[in-house]
């Protein structure tokens, strides 16, 4: 599965984060609350007008339509 934006992945779908395309300060926000490169997650919700709602590490994280925009996401290494 090739790379992609986290705001073009699929509700009920799991992804490895690849990278995080911004300044400093968004890496270590995101990073701060446990969404790092090599992260699996899953998508819980991605309705294209509210935030993505993800799933990592036992917490729920609501990530800005702008800044999913600059989170590269892959495939799960399962499949």
């Amino acid at each position: 599965m090739e790379n992609h934006t986290l705001s073009e992945t699929k509700p009920g779908q799991r992804y490895i984060v690849k990278e995080i395309k911004d300044e400093a300060r968004l890496v270590n926000r995101l990073s701060s609350m446990g969404l790092l490169c090599g992260s699996t997650i899953d998508v819980c919700q991605n309705n294209r007008k509210q935030p993505v709602l993800i799933f990592t590490r036992d917490t729920l994280i609501a990530i800005g339509r702008e800044e999913s925009k600059k989170i590269m996401v892959g495939g799960f290494e399962n499949e």
